[in-house]
């Protein structure tokens, strides 16, 4: 029969010294995390301090430069509260949460842009629109309509070609240093009409024909009548002097 201290387990002394020589000997390659991994994109609120020289938005870990995303059209300004995408080290500003009382909202794109619809496209204000551009503002339509209680124009140099023009004004003045018409065929109707010229009035015509219904009177201070081969009076009655 065995002793009772031939069944004891044997007790083995652990050598911390051997387990990490034994790590330190095989090559195992390290691991490393993508930046993916290391940081997971999050949305961060934060305010806005500076777009002079580059957007500055100042999150929960301080301000950091940020750039606009395509999709944000609404140009942010100093102070605005914003929301942002945070992708590493990468700040886009998705959108503009709120911005001071009363200040203008800017849309603003990067390059050319052009609002399209495939219907009826709107475009209203309750006080003002204004459409301005360094160079050109074209407006292209198969049916133009203006509607406006008062229009007021200043134009340095306009040009006008059309087919037909047809005007319907109750009155209309025209101040001119100097006017020029050149038409084909002029016609002129009126009940009644006035001219007052200050210095010179002359007409040259190949046929000049004056006719009046009632009474024409040709009246100056001197009054020459000429002709080159005949000049003629006629009527019932031809008085001289």
């Amino acid at each position: 029969m065995q002793s009772m201290a031939a069944r004891e387990p044997l007790t083995v002394a652990h050598d911390d010294s051997a387990q990490d020589d034994l790590l330190a000997a095989v090559d195992l390659p390290a691991i490393e995390r993508s930046p993916s991994a290391r940081r997971v994109p999050s949305l961060e609120t934060g305010v806005v301090r500076g777009t002079a020289s580059g957007l500055v938005v100042e999150l929960g870990g301080g301000p950091v430069a940020a750039r606009r995303a395509k999709s944000c059209l609404v140009a942010p300004d100093a102070g605005d509260r914003v929301l942002c995408a945070v992708d590493g080290d990468q700040v886009f500003v998705l959108a503009v949460l709120e911005g001071e009382a009363g200040a203008t909202t800017r849309i603003v794109a990067e390059g050319d842009m052009k609002v399209q619809a495939t219907g009826r496209l709107g475009l209203g204000a309750g006080d003002q629109i204004e459409i301005a551009a360094a160079r050109e503002v074209g407006l292209f339509a198969g049916k133009l309509q203006v509607r406006a209680q008062a229009a007021a124009a200043a134009i340095e140099e306009i040009g006008l070609v059309g087919r037909s023009l047809e005007a319907h004004i109750q009155k209309a003045v025209v101040v001119a240093e100097r006017m020029e018409t050149r038409a084909d065929r002029l016609v002129q109707r009126a009940k009644q009409a006035f001219r007052f010229v200050e210095a010179l009035e002359q007409v040259r015509a190949g046929v000049f024909d004056l006719r009046a219904e009632g009474l024409a009177a040709v009246r100056g201070e001197n009054t020459i009548v000429a002709a080159r081969t005949l000049a003629k009076l006629d009527g019932e009655q031809v008085k001289i002097g």
